[in-house]
């Protein structure tokens, strides 16, 4: 039993060596290093200038590398486009900001199409993940939606969901009818109140 465990912590720590994630400069080029389950350890190089090049860090629960150079933003080794990485900087709850975007990047289908568009960044506050607002708009992730009257109101049920005194929200959709007082959530994209069941924004 003994020689199983030695044999075990080994293996984690030669695991744990060769899995190598990260920027490196060699050479007067950047790299970057990560592990695919599917082909092992990996390196590409990166669009960058050596010499400007730098790791950043932030107090973020998320896994993401980044990088930047004198021009650009790298996450992951790919370069995101239109963010000044000079004054790129962390909010909170995913969402990032620079001089003139904020950027939210808990959950993308491509890391640049995540900027926050058609908000006043300095009215920008962070509700519970994922929701924010700035000003009359009310953020879900990146999508915005335009509340008039009772965005102060706004309280998040979960992820998916939240409401205010006169609306039931899906995300980034209004459901057109429901009733915020008797509306209970079934699942991320249906929910009912006393009169109907809804799905995917509409009645079923």
């Amino acid at each position: 039993m003994k020689t199983i465990k030695v044999l075990l912590t080994i293996f984690v720590l030669l695991i744990s060596v060769g899995c190598r994630q990260g920027y490196k400069i060699d050479g007067g080029n950047v790299y970057y290093e990560y592990w695919n389950e599917a082909v092992g350890q990996g390196t590409r190089m990166v669009a960058a200038d050596a010499n400007s090049f730098q790791k950043i860090k932030f107090d973020c629960s998320c896994s993401f590398d980044f990088g930047k150079d004198k021009k650009h933003l790298f996450i992951d080794g790919d370069s995101i486009k239109n963010i000044d990485p000079n004054t790129f900087r962390f909010i909170g709850n995913y969402m990032f900001a620079d001089k003139d975007s904020a950027y939210f990047f808990g959950f993308y289908n491509n890391l640049n199409t995540c900027a926050v568009k058609g908000i006043d960044l300095k009215k920008l506050k962070l509700l519970k993940y994922p929701w924010s607002k700035a000003g009359n708009v009310l953020i879900h992730g990146s999508d915005t939606l335009t509340l008039k009257g009772d965005i102060n109101q706004f309280v998040p049920i979960d992820e998916d969901w939240g409401k205010t005194r006169s609306t039931v929200i899906n995300k980034s959709q209004i459901l057109i009818g429901a009733d915020p007082e008797t509306f209970k959530v079934i699942n991320s994209y249906s929910g009912k109140d006393k009169y109907h069941v809804y799905e995917f924004g509409k009645i079923k």
